[in-house]
């Protein structure tokens, strides 16, 4: 998700960086001038998507879109309004103690303390407003957090850089405007709470980055307590511990050890926040899982199409469960063997954008805000061995699907939940159908640019994170 440039060819410090470069030597006097991450731009840079963002729902935030019903018209639908009352949140209820709700525990904590926080406004409609506005004021912080990672990761060369390479700042500002200030991220942004997941992943990838494993681990794990697709790094963790052993020789201890610390941190983070709310509401907390399983082919998925076409039977939500399971198993495998077999090893953060992008083309629910998921996972994986122009070609194609299908989406539902008294409004179910097909297949396109690059990428001694 990325309209960044980026380097060709083989040059293990070229090709790392989205700004084409002649030599090594320009770079490091670029970068000697440059200095470290810039970090007050970067800042910048989000809190401007931020506040782009937050305009984009203008609307219905000062424009009363949320409350006479055109939502869907004007293109700023969010999540956050509505549910302020559907979870009775206004009336101060707890989550999972006094009332289920269908977010794991972090995010249901969040939106507890949140309406906690406006509860002394006087009335419901203002108290839901200023909800929204604090929801806002805290993504616009996770989106900082995200930028700031990414910037500094793609800056450095990635989760592994190669040795020696110097800082590059122009790849670290292109790659966090790029996460922040895409129009699929402007119209995203506060649909959901997404952004305090993402800004948790991410900074767990700069502290694996930077040999912080343990708090590598304990960052993912608290990204997975907020929303699950964080749980999926741990596989492309796992592969290339697997490949530093059997490829490169690296000693057992180290190579599992990679795997291993940040899976510790993980697995006592998540316990640590989701323990508590087990013991003390069990039926509560299980209502994730349970909303998980049992809800059926949701919008922007496959099966919703090809159910919509008469090609397969959404009612049957066994197989609805078991097409998402072995579709994911699939691609899942797919990206084992080329974490395992490419002639260079893969970087970290391309076999983690696979992975996610695998499960959101195979999942039986592709929510419009998920592109927040790959948008700072595309930017770190932008090709390092493919060309320029067919990687902008590409990246650009996937970023308009996108935008198609986030203002699609919402004519659709104009026209399967028209305002009262109106009729003949939005979208029918082919245009539709075919917004949800173009976004499916452009991601397929970046997908197979950053396989093509995986597979292009040079043999090279196995690299692991910094240990500090």
């Amino acid at each position: 998700m990325t309209d960044r440039p980026t380097g060709a060819g083989d040059d293990p410090v070229a090709g790392t960086s989205p700004i084409p470069v002649s030599s090594r030597a320009s770079q490091v006097s670029r970068t000697s001038r440059s200095g470290a991450t810039p970090w007050l731009p970067l800042t910048g840079i989000a809190l401007l998507g931020a506040v782009l963002g937050y305009l984009a729902k203008a609307p219905c935030r000062f424009g009363g879109a949320w409350l006479d019903g055109t939502q869907f018209q004007k293109a700023c639908y969010s999540d956050v309004f509505p549910l302020y009352y559907r979870d009775q949140l206004d009336a101060g209820t707890v989550p999972y103690l006094d009332k289920p709700v269908e977010y794991p525990v972090l995010t249901g904590g969040l939106m507890h303390v949140l309406a906690r926080a406006v509860s002394w406004l006087p009335d419901p409609v203002a108290r839901g407003l200023g909800y929204f506005d604090a929801t806002a004021v805290v993504m616009a912080g996770c989106l900082v957090a995200v930028v700031l990672s990414v910037g500094h990761l793609a800056g450095r060369g990635g989760v592994a850089p190669a040795a020696g390479r110097p800082f590059d700042r122009r790849a670290a500002l292109a790659a966090g405007a790029f996460t922040a200030l895409v129009p699929a991220a402007l119209l995203t942004a506060y649909i959901n709470w997404d952004l305090f997941a993402v800004a948790l992943a991410v900074g767990g990838l700069a502290a694996y980055a930077h040999g912080r494993q343990w708090l590598s681990g304990a960052l993912i794990g608290l990204a997975v307590a907020a929303k699950f697709y964080p749980f999926l790094f741990f596989g492309p963790l796992f592969v290339l511990a697997v490949r530093d052993r059997l490829r490169d020789g690296r000693p057992l201890k180290e190579s599992l050890g990679d795997f291993a610390r940040p899976l510790g941190g993980a697995a006592v983070a998540w316990a640590a926040v989701n323990l508590p709310v087990i013991v003390a509401a069990p039926e509560g907390w299980a209502t994730f899982f349970r909303f998980s399983r049992e809800r059926g082919a949701d919008w922007g998925s496959v099966y919703y199409v090809l159910g919509g076409f008469g090609l397969f039977d959404t009612a049957d939500l066994d197989a609805v469960n078991l097409a998402g399971t072995l579709g994911l198993l699939l691609a899942c495998v797919g990206i084992a063997l080329l974490g395992l077999f490419a002639r260079g090893r893969p970087p970290l953060e391309q076999l983690v954008f696979l992975v996610v992008a695998a499960f959101l083309i195979t999942n039986k629910v592709w929510s419009p805000q998920f592109v927040l998921w790959l948008l700072p996972l595309a930017a770190l994986a932008w090709p390092r061995h493919v060309g320029l122009r067919p990687a902008l070609v590409v990246f650009g194609l996937w970023q308009v699907a996108e935008i198609g299908y986030v203002l699609g989406i919402w004519q659709y539902l104009l026209s399967v939940s028209p305002p009262e008294g109106t009729s003949g409004l939005g979208i029918e179910f082919g245009a539709y159908a075919l917004l949800t097909l173009g976004r499916l297949l452009s991601l397929l396109l970046v997908c197979a640019l950053v396989v093509a690059d995986c597979v292009r990428a040079p043999a090279k001694p196995g690299i692991g994170a910094e240990t500090s």
